[in-house]
């Protein structure tokens, strides 16, 4: 392992990542907040089932189309004003949200713009911030900002979908908005502080590449032709393939398999998060993992364990067990990852490499839930949690034969 700066080191000694952190912290939990109180309201005071399911639709559509171009532009713009101007519109936008609430306008054709809209804006938001963080802080500092960054990201999961539902009773879904709404600017105006010195991309080579299909294209170029790149994200994109399938899978198994009710299944959920973010602040706090390809390894491999396991054993409190090592290890597989990406990385590709990597996540994504429910219809779910589970062990042995084939190409 190498020397480096504690995650709360790191927050009191950089005025910056500290500005960036709090920010992407409060916006977060906003986020959260809005989930809980916009599917409530589509349930609730739109359509049922099918306004859920045409908000969720949305926001699955447009991260597939929208998410190369926005790696295009955060390698063209600054990534700083990108995050600026990206917090105050989706700010913006909620708030407006927020005041048609309960009027003639709030139907379900407003609230799909207004998911579109920010949606669009998380998509460039995404790989600018990815982008940015090595230019904020020292590379021996890499990997606790990333695991701080990341870090937000649970904490929000937890703590805005606990109280969302909360405030949601108390204030109302009109003031959830808005609150919502108010985090986004203030994330905003936190991020305006930011200097960070960005080298970019020269107006000539902008010119030089001309179209977006090009630079895109270039993106995939960059992937390709680079090892480790095309070794990460193949294995990434198969893991994920299988291992998001439990979340299929987990419904069945709370209702049918250990016979418990929707709060026990909303504490299963609830594991994942916790573990992923009790993962995300010991990186923070320690230093960083040297043997990189081993941690990708290690974790991948025992996260394919834990989940074949809960095809085996039925105990509710075994479970809960699982699924919290499950949300650990997936978390240090998805912090090294990053980690390794930003380094190989050009910096002005970045962007491109980052909003790649989540379209091929994203799209893949309806295809692996589709899949795990065609084989649910053909074999038991215990033999499915098993069988997906062996898969992720045997794909994390092969995060091994990336530093294999680097190094063969370096000697040819």
């Amino acid at each position: 392992m190498s020397n480096s700066t504690g995650g709360l080191q790191l927050l009191i000694k950089n005025h910056n990542f500290l500005l960036l952190f709090f920010g992407r912290l409060v916006s977060s939990v906003g986020s959260a907040i809005f989930i809980i109180a916009i599917l409530w309201s589509a349930a609730a005071e739109i359509g049922g089932v099918g306004a859920v399911s045409s908000v969720l639709s949305t926001v699955a559509v447009t991260n597939i189309i929208f998410s190369p171009f926005a790696g295009v532009w955060a390698d063209r713009w600054k990534k700083k004003n990108i995050l600026v101007i990206t917090d105050l519109i989706s700010g913006g936008i909620l708030i407006l949200l927020g005041i048609f609430f309960g009027t003639y306008f709030y139907q379900i054709w407003v609230l799909i713009i207004t998911i579109f809209g920010l949606q669009i804006c998380g998509t460039l938001f995404g790989p600018a911030l990815l982008s940015l963080i090595p230019i904020m802080v020292n590379d021996n500092e890499l990997s606790q900002a990333n695991a701080m960054i990341s870090m937000t990201d649970r904490l929000s999961q937890l703590i805005g979908m606990a109280i969302g539902g909360v405030i949601v009773s108390l204030v109302g879904i009109k003031w959830a908005i808005l609150i919502d709404g108010m985090t986004f600017i203030f994330s905003a105006v936190s991020e305006m502080f930011i200097k960070a010195e960005e080298k970019g991309r020269k107006e000539e080579e902008v010119r030089k590449t001309g179209l977006v299909f090009s630079d895109i294209k270039d993106g995939f170029k960059v992937i390709w032709s680079n090892v480790q790149l095309k070794g990460l994200i193949t294995l990434e994109t198969l893991d994920d393939f299988f291992g998001t399938t439990i979340f299929v899978f987990l419904p069945v198994l709370a209702s049918e398999i250990l016979k418990v009710g929707p709060g026990e299944y909303g504490i299963m959920q609830t594991m994942l998060g916790a573990g992923s973010f009790i993962s995300a602040l010991v990186l923070s706090s320690v230093k960083e993992i040297k043997m990189k390809y081993v941690a990708l390894m290690l974790s991948s491999v025992l996260a394919g364990v834990f989940l074949a396991s809960l095809g085996i054993v039925n105990s509710y409190i075994y479970v809960l067990i699982a699924l919290l090592m499950l949300g650990v290890m997936t978390e240090i597989g998805n912090i090294n990852e990053n980690l390794l990406i930003q380094r190989i990385t050009p910096e002005n590709t970045r962007g491109r490499v980052f909003a790649l990597r989540s379209t091929i996540d994203n799209s893949l994504r309806p295809f692996s839930y589709a899949f795990a429910g065609i084989m649910a219809t053909f074999f038991s779910l215990k033999s499915l949690f098993f069988v997906f589970g062996i898969i992720t062990s045997i794909l994390g042995i092969f995060y091994l034969v990336i530093p294999y084939q680097l190094k063969k190409q370096n000697v040819s």
